[in-house]
C-alpha cells in the first residue's frame, strides 16, 4: 500500500504525521510517499563572491582593484539545489516523525500544487492521499483558495483530510 502525503513546510501540515503514525500503527507495511510542491518562480539563483583577494594593477601612485568575478547560479541550477535540499529536509522529517517507516521523499515545481499532487499520486499509484487542512473559511478561503479541497474535486484517489484542530 502507498500513501501520498504532501506537506508544505506549515505548522499545520507537519501536524498530518500524526496520522501518519496511526495508519502506520494500522498497517506498518505502507509506503509513504512525503511530497513538497513549491513554486518554481520562489527560488532564485545565488549570486556570491568568490575567495580571494581582488586583482590589483598600480600605475605610480594610483591602484586600480579589478571587483572579484561573481559566482552565479542559473535558474535551472537553483531548481537541482532546492529539489535536493527539499528532499533531504523531507528525509529528515520522516527520520524524526516517522522513524523506521518505509519512506520516499518528492520535490516537485508547480505553481497549481493540487495538479502536482494529483499527478503524483498517479504516477506512484498512490492507495491514498493523507493531507492536512488550513481550515481557512470566507475571504481568507476565497482569496488563497484550497489545496486540499482542489485534490479531493481532481483526484480519482481517496484523499484522508485532517482538519487543523487534530492532534
Amino acid at each position: 500500500m502507498k500513501a501520498l502525503v504532501p506537506i508544505d513546510r506549515s505548522e499545520n501540515s507537519l501536524r498530518i504525521f500524526s496520522t501518519v503514525r496511526r495508519l502506520l500503527a494500522l498497517q506498518p507495511a505502507i509506503e509513504i510517499h512525503l511530497l513538497a510542491v513549491t513554486d518554481p518562480k520562489t527560488i532564485r539563483g545565488r549570486q556570491e563572491h568568490a575567495i580571494g583577494e581582488p586583482p590589483a594593477v598600480s600605475f605610480g601612485k594610483t591602484t586600480i582593484t579589478a571587483p572579484l568575478p561573481r559566482l552565479v547560479e542559473s535558474h535551472g541550477e537553483a531548481l537541482d539545489r532546492g529539489s535536493l535540499e527539499t528532499r533531504a529536509w523531507l528525509s529528515e522529517m520522516a527520520a524524526a516523525e516517522i522513524p523506521g517507516a518505509i519512506h520516499v521523499s518528492h520535490s516537485e515545481w508547480s505553481a497549481h500544487p493540487a495538479e502536482a499532487i494529483t499527478a503524483l499520486a498517479d504516477s506512484i499509484d498512490a492507495d491514498l492521499i493523507v493531507m492536512a487542512a488550513h481550515g481557512r473559511s470566507g475571504v481568507s478561503h476565497m482569496v488563497a483558495g484550497s489545496v486540499t479541497e482542489a485534490v479531493i474535486r481532481t483526484s480519482s484517489r481517496p484523499v484522508l483530510v485532517q482538519g487543523p484542530a487534530a492532534l
